[in-house]
């Protein structure tokens, strides 16, 4: 895809706790009337317990439970219907256990996250599903060698695999990856605190 200016804009929220982590960011999504969103969440509590279905809140009593802790995350959240598709690459710990993460782990707490949220509309985004295109936003979906927030290759599901994240000071690879005008304050001082999220 060749780059393609689209509306959206930087953003910080606070996802609810309890959940699935996939349900927690399609309502996050539903909310700031957003149809994608590259979201970046650090230090975020994680719990897993056996047979959990997935549906409602965590219950009050829990007989056996695995706490553990996201360290850094990012990830592409795409609507889909009623549902989301989520992929990404993060790096989390379970000590004592070796769980894996997916849409379905559940957030323990609350988590702080900061991203970039796109406009659904009616063009083709590729991965980042149906957008709308905004010339002045200073975002677009980035075409071959243009760098931007994203991934170096496609990813599929969350892998841990944090060599896969591409920046805008670097080459962005074949994954799918937001374009920023890094020459606006505003753009430049997101993009920096994303990075630091992340630790790199």
């Amino acid at each position: 895809m060749a780059d393609h200016p689209v509306a959206g804009h930087f953003f910080e929220e606070i996802i609810d706790g309890y959940f699935p982590l996939g349900e927690s960011l399609r309502q996050m999504l539903a909310r700031q009337d957003f149809g994608a969103a590259l979201v970046v969440i650090t230090h975020a509590p994680v719990l897993h317990w056996p047979g959990d279905d997935g549906q409602g809140p965590v219950p009050m009593r829990l007989q056996t439970a695995t706490a553990g802790l996201i360290r850094a995350f990012i990830a592409l959240a795409v609507l889909k219907g009623n549902g989301m598709r989520l992929s990404g690459v993060a790096d989390w710990r379970w000590p004592g256990a070796d769980h894996g993460l997916s849409a379905g782990t559940r957030l323990a707490e609350p988590a702080f996250l900061r991203g970039i949220g796109l406009r659904p509309g009616a063009e083709d985004g590729g991965a980042f599903g149906l957008v709308r295109r905004d010339d002045t936003s200073g975002l677009g979906i980035a075409g071959p060698d243009v760098p931007g927030w994203g991934f170096t290759r496609p990813v599929d599901g969350i892998l841990r695999d944090i060599g896969a994240i591409a920046r805008p000071d670097s080459p962005g690879g074949t994954g799918p990856r937001l374009s920023v005008d890094l020459s606006d304050p505003g753009h430049a001082a997101a993009s920096a605190a994303m990075a630091r999220d992340l630790g790199l």
